[in-house]
């Protein structure tokens, strides 16, 4: 077996036992409903099989945007004190690993229309 494989299925299988550690308080909710452990342990297993894929997906997907603000700051473009964001993540486009750089809006769209030249797919406003 591939090793990228081998370390999705041991990712898959942590996701599991994590998603397993909510059994007991389930188990103590759906008891009084009458279902027994067992039945809880599947159910746990069913639902960590699916939503590992969707929570995958979320997380590591660079088919969604993902944006950080800052409600007010000094801008790193041109130094405006005003309420600042930058661009993290979107598809061929990923800042989570480097330093921070917040921009102003004038900025930010400026660097925006920037990126989009470079054929960098940006859902976000740009006027």
């Amino acid at each position: 077996m591939h090793t990228k494989n081998k370390a999705n299925l041991r990712r898959f299988f942590l996701y599991l036992f994590r998603w397993q550690l909510s059994t007991p308080i389930l188990w103590l909710v759906v008891r009084k409903l009458g279902a027994g452990i067992g039945a809880t342990i599947i159910a746990n297993l069913i639902g960590g099989a699916i939503f590992f894929w969707i929570d995958r997906f979320i997380f590591t997907s660079y088919a969604i945007e993902v944006w950080q603000f800052k409600d007010t700051g000094k801008c790193d473009g041109c130094g405006k004190e005003e309420n600042l964001w930058r661009l993290v993540k979107a598809p061929n486009y990923d800042k989570r690993d480097t330093t921070p750089i917040f921009l102003c809006i004038e900025c930010s769209k400026a660097k925006t229309e920037k990126l989009r030249t470079k054929g960098i797919k940006i859902r976000g406003k740009s006027k």
